[in-house]
């Protein structure tokens, strides 16, 4: 997939790399700390703020030096001043972080989204390469990813109308009619043009393993709360986006020159980074509050971010239809 040659573009940035790496062990620590003590979870804490002090002076010299070209005096000066920084901005704390969650909830959103749609339309330009056999096959695609979203879309809905959390079953009906004026831009534009998005049945079905996993990751966090085994399989699935989302920046690096003059790739990875890190910390925060606490949060949490890609999921949805052409790379 593209974002693999983008990660393998970041192994060149030795300063990034580090980070990125310290960063993800500092993630598995912490997933350990759940499950052991509260002491190892707040050692944890000054580490994780410490490195966020550090990556937030990397990200400022950024917009000045490329990251391939920061020196070991940058790196010195960075690490000298990180405490000092951290002690100056600790009265908006509070602030940073409002601005750091709603990027990360913005940018997962949308790289959540972009995963979906590059995955379907990639399904799709391989049919349609296949010049003797693209029209059986993507009417094909199309019939029988749809009828796969509406089986799984029944199940869901019935099962969640059920049990106490209908509230839920209205989250993916809510989807339902957004993918619905999807689809009626999808059959108007067959109609007019001749060509058939066929990939759009793929993308409900992408779309909606997010939603379902958003959903179940929200619920499980109360009912395996301190089990290593869901620990884990969160972990995992928060890491693999993670990296999609640095190597989709770094695979259109190119791209972001052209049309991002201020910033360089190396910058925007920086900025990722530290939402990540300003959000490990809050999760490390939870630790100390009372579930109700908790519970009110994470449900806020998930508000916004599935605010955020119905957002992407309508408007960059329709706008994809027409943009997109079949057999090309978005």
């Amino acid at each position: 997939m593209r974002f693999i040659s983008g990660l393998k573009n970041l192994s060149k940035k030795s300063i990034l790399l580090f980070i990125v790496i310290l960063f993800i062990i500092s993630w598995i620590l912490f997933i350990f700390a759940i499950v052991s003590n509260i002491a190892f979870s707040i050692m944890m804490l000054y580490f994780l703020g410490a490195l966020a002090g550090f990556t937030f002076l990397l990200l400022i010299f950024s917009i000045i030096i490329p990251i391939d070209k920061m020196g070991i005096a940058t790196i010195i000066i960075s690490a000298v001043l990180t405490l000092p920084i951290m002690l100056i901005f600790s009265g908006i704390i509070k602030l940073f972080y409002l601005f750091c969650f709603f990027a990360n909830q913005f940018i997962t959103a949308f790289f959540a989204y972009k995963f979906s749609m590059d995955t379907s339309t990639g399904i799709d330009n391989y049919l349609y390469k296949k010049k003797g056999s693209r029209i059986f096959t993507r009417i094909l695609e199309f019939i029988l990813f749809l009828l796969l979203y509406l089986w799984l879309l029944s199940i869901v809905v019935r099962f969640f109308s059920s049990s106490s959390a209908p509230g839920i079953a209205n989250l993916f009906v809510f989807f339902l009619w957004i993918n619905l004026i999807l689809i009626g831009l999808v059959l108007l534009r067959l109609i007019f043009t001749k060509k058939l998005a066929a990939y759009i049945p793929i993308f409900y079905v992408l779309t909606f393993f997010y939603v379902l996993y958003l959903v179940l990751d929200f619920l499980a966090y109360f009912i395996f709360f301190g089990s290593y085994s869901y620990s884990i399989f969160s972990f995992f699935i928060d890491l693999l986006l993670f990296l999609y989302i640095i190597g989709s920046i770094f695979d259109r690096v190119d791209y972001i020159k052209k049309k991002i003059k201020i910033f360089r790739a190396g910058t925007i990875a920086l900025f990722v980074i530290l939402m990540k890190l300003v959000v490990q910390v809050n999760n490390i925060l939870q630790l100390f509050l009372q579930p109700l606490v908790i519970a009110l949060q994470l449900i806020y949490q998930l508000q916004v971010l599935l605010y955020f890609f119905m957002i992407f999921t309508l408007f960059v949805g329709l706008y994809t239809i027409f943009a997109h052409k079949e057999g090309k790379k978005s």
